[in-house]
C-alpha cells in the first residue's frame, strides 16, 4: 500500500508541476485577475471554441476562486435545466388552435376560468343557431 500511495504522491506532483508551468505560459496567476462570470457561463456552457477554452482551463486549474464560482454557475444551469424539462415534459400538443391561444395568454395574463369558460360557450352556441337556421329557410 505504501508503493501505491508514493506513486499517487508522485503523478499528483507531475499534475501540479504540468499546471503551473501551463498558467505561467498563459499569463494567468491565482492572484492575478478573475475571469468574468459571463466568460466563465459560455465557457460552462459550451460556446467557447478550443482557442478561447485553453486560457479557461488553465486559469480554473490555478484559481481556487474561479473553481468555485464556476461550480456554483454549473449548478445554477443544472437547477435551471431540471426546470426546463419539467416544462417541456408536461406541455403536450394541442388540438386546437383555441387550445394553442388559450394557452399562450394563460401564461401571459395568468390564468382567468371565466375567459374560458365564455369562449366555450360562444363554440357551443354556434352549432344551434345553424340547426334553427335550416327549419326558418324552408318556410
Amino acid at each position: 500500500m505504501g508503493k501505491l500511495a508514493s506513486e499517487d504522491i508522485q503523478i499528483q506532483r507531475l499534475i501540479d508541476s504540468y499546471l503551473r508551468l501551463q498558467v505561467s505560459k498563459n499569463g494567468f496567476t491565482a492572484e492575478g485577475e478573475h475571469l468574468d462570470e459571463d466568460f466563465l457561463t459560455a465557457f460552462i456552457e459550451g460556446n467557447l471554441n478550443r482557442r478561447e477554452a485553453r486560457p479557461v482551463v488553465d486559469h480554473l486549474a490555478a484559481c481556487m476562486f474561479c473553481r468555485q464560482i464556476t461550480a456554483e454557475l454549473i449548478k445554477l444551469d443544472l437547477a435551471f435545466a431540471d426546470d426546463r424539462a419539467r416544462v417541456f415534459v408536461e406541455e403536450g400538443e394541442p388540438s386546437r388552435v383555441s387550445e394553442v391561444l388559450n394557452g399562450l395568454l394563460s401564461r401571459i395574463f395568468g390564468t382567468n376560468d371565466d375567459v374560458v369558460f365564455a369562449h366555450q360557450e360562444q363554440e357551443k352556441e354556434e352549432p344551434s343557431e345553424k340547426t334553427e337556421n335550416p327549419p326558418d329557410n324552408k318556410q
